[in-house]
């Protein structure tokens, strides 16, 4: 009896801790009361259901004056609870049956409850009531129809209760300013299944996906115009416009499977006993499309020195080594952080004494692209080889930028830094005095030599192997191979300073070591990665064939550039379909292998045919 009493008080202990536990779960969140209707255009007559939320413990509801509706039911309180990734929600719900006595327009008027120490009120909502034929009264039949009506879980318009929009974070901005691009679906349906039908093309503007990090998509509860709908979030992009004026940003298409009650009497005797069969509606559904404006940056106080540069940035300047002897290396790097365009920064030209050779600069992305926006770091390093000895000044690199929130232009200076370089290992019998004007150049390893006392031995001269074929082959060959190098180099540095024909037969290439990163994906079946890494290659391997930067290249421009280059229409289109592939792919919900091993063919043969038709044409 005693062990029985003992387990009884542990278990009421449990009970009280797990009781204060939860209780402090529903007060950490914040309190919301909102108020939503099942309808907010109704005829007279026709029954509507208003629906009062309060998300934690709550006392003292107060609603709001309904005297311009009969009430058929109600107040009826219901409770939920929901635990996602280990966070517990609760919610507690009043409802009302209403219908309007009169055509008009009415005004459901705030609701309060108290909450703690403070009251909340919800909002108010506009309900339009049109003529219809059912009874104001109390006919019997017709509130049980329309009591059953309101009571279904799915209206019988199905294309108002479900629908996307496109919501941008700012209407009116600069070139090179972030835009936030959200769409939404909206529904007060069971979705089925969804598939991506078409992407929007982002014509004007540079666009940067922001990645999902559960790669799921979850559903919230939102009310827009008095009506309570569940929202998913189904794409976020950053967006970067290139140029002025207005410009659109298109909608995007999905294809909708919803399930809802059958108008048409089931012949399941299973259906007819738990209320009417269920039917799949398939339907497209598109956000409108949104025109944002687009100003010019201004001219008026822009530097010299200003490349395109927009956001809040800074810089910083750093050099390794900065004493060292002649043909030795050292690292000038120059790094720019903060949030902007980034991604669309160019390296600085710098102005080096003529005695220190450099090279194009290696380009370190630290980026990271999120709501927001794009931020991170990107920095240049210049490797410079001294090729004298002395002290040489390298001159300031000033940065120029545009701040979109202060609205002015803003400019960095860097620290000048000095370089001081001695005489490395070279020949001894010279001796190389040289001031910093470059001149006063001293050679003296050049002078008379001791004379020599010994006396040699002389060899005839038809005997000496100065007098044999062998020695003119050793004479000649150095110098063929030199002119045949020297035409060589001719070549190789006229082509290299060609920097969009260098850029055109690295083309295939840089694909080939693309394509190689998706094929280890493809064989590990990691679907995302691999439509990724594919797109890249694809798009990387057009941009650098048709002497495009990525943010000019665009579907149409493509069609356009490969036109002109005398593809025929049956390739574009395939390159076009593998392109949208890889976009869809990222928002399909069934991962198909079968569609990865043909994307990843396509991809392949495109390459190699476009590598054969832009070879002929330029041939």
């Amino acid at each position: 009896m005693g062990k029985i009493m003992f387990y009884k008080k542990e278990i009421n202990i449990f009970i009280l801790i797990f009781g204060i536990l939860f209780a402090g779960c529903l007060f950490a969140q914040d309190a919301s009361f909102t108020a939503s209707v099942s309808k907010n255009k109704v005829a007279a007559g026709e029954q509507f259901q208003i629906v009062f939320t309060i998300n934690t413990n709550a006392s003292n509801f107060s609603a709001p004056d309904l005297s311009n509706f009969y009430i058929y039911s109600g107040p009826n309180q219901s409770t939920s609870m929901n635990i996602v990734n280990g966070s517990m929600s609760q919610s507690v719900s009043i409802n009302y049956i209403v219908a309007a006595k009169k055509e008009g327009r009415y005004t459901i008027g705030p609701a309060s409850i108290r909450v703690g120490s403070k009251t909340l009120n919800t909002k108010s909502i506009s309900i339009e009531v049109t003529k219809g034929n059912a009874s104001s009264g109390g006919n019997s039949s017709n509130t049980n129809t329309n009591q059953n009506n309101t009571n279904s879980p799915y209206p019988e318009d199905v294309e108002s209760n479900i629908f996307m929009r496109v919501i941008a974070s700012k209407s009116k901005l600069y070139i090179g300013e972030q835009l936030l691009v959200t769409y939404k679906v909206y529904t007060r349906l069971n979705i089925v299944d969804n598939a991506l039908s078409k992407a929007p093309s982002f014509n004007g503007f540079w666009s940067e996906e922001v990645p999902n990090p559960t790669r799921q998509t979850e559903l919230r509860t939102e009310v827009l115009d008095g009506i309570q709908y569940q929202v998913a979030e189904i794409k976020k992009t950053i967006l970067i416009p290139q140029k002025s004026g207005t410009l659109t940003i298109d909608p995007l298409e999905m294809d909708i499977v919803t399930r809802v009650k059958s108008k048409s009497r089931s012949n399941s005797i299973f259906d007819q006993f738990f209320g009417g069969g269920y039917q799949d509606v398939k339907l497209t559904i598109a956000s409108k499309p949104l025109k944002v404006e687009i100003m010019p940056l201004p001219e008026k106080g822009r530097p010299v020195d200003f490349s395109g540069a927009v956001g809040q940035l800074k810089m910083e300047a750093t050099i390794k080594n900065n004493e060292l002897k002649t043909d030795d290396a050292c690292n000038l790097t120059y790094t720019i952080s903060g949030k902007g365009n980034l991604k669309l920064l160019e390296a600085f030209k710098l102005n080096l004494p003529t005695d220190i050779e450099s090279y194009d600069p290696k380009i370190t992305d630290k980026i990271n692209v999120s709501a927001d926006g794009v931020s991170g770091s990107r920095s240049f390093e210049y490797l410079l080889i001294p090729r004298h000895a002395g002290n040489f000044a390298l001159p300031p690199i000033a940065f120029s930028y545009f701040d979109p929130q202060k609205r002015a232009y803003i400019t960095l200076p860097a620290s000048e830094f000095q370089l001081k370089v001695s005489k490395g290992l070279g020949n001894d019998g010279m001796v190389v005095s040289r001031e910093t004007n470059k001149q006063d150049i001293k050679i003296t390893g050049n002078d008379i030599r001791y004379i020599k006392t010994n006396i040699p031995k002389f060899i005839p001269l038809h005997n000496t192997f100065l007098d044999s074929n062998l020695f003119w082959v050793f004479i000649l060959f150095p110098i063929i191979v030199y002119l045949i190098f020297f035409i060589w180099y001719r070549k190789y540095k006229k082509q290299m300073a060609d920097a969009q024909g260098v850029k055109r037969r690295k083309a295939n290439s840089m694909a080939q070591k693309q394509l190689k990163i998706a094929q280890e994906f493809l064989s590990k079946n990691e679907y995302n990665p691999f439509f990724e890494e594919l797109f890249k290659a694809l798009y990387g391997y057009l941009s650098n064939k048709l002497s495009l930067s990525q943010s000019e290249l665009n579907k149409s421009k493509i069609e356009e550039m490969l036109s002109q280059k005398g593809v025929e229409l049956e390739p574009i289109q395939k390159i076009i379909n593998v392109l949208e592939t890889c976009e869809f792919a990222r928002f399909a919900p069934v991962k198909d292998e079968k569609k990865m091993k043909q994307a990843y063919q396509d991809a392949i043969e495109i390459i190699s045919l476009l590598e054969d038709k832009l070879k002929n044409k330029s041939n």
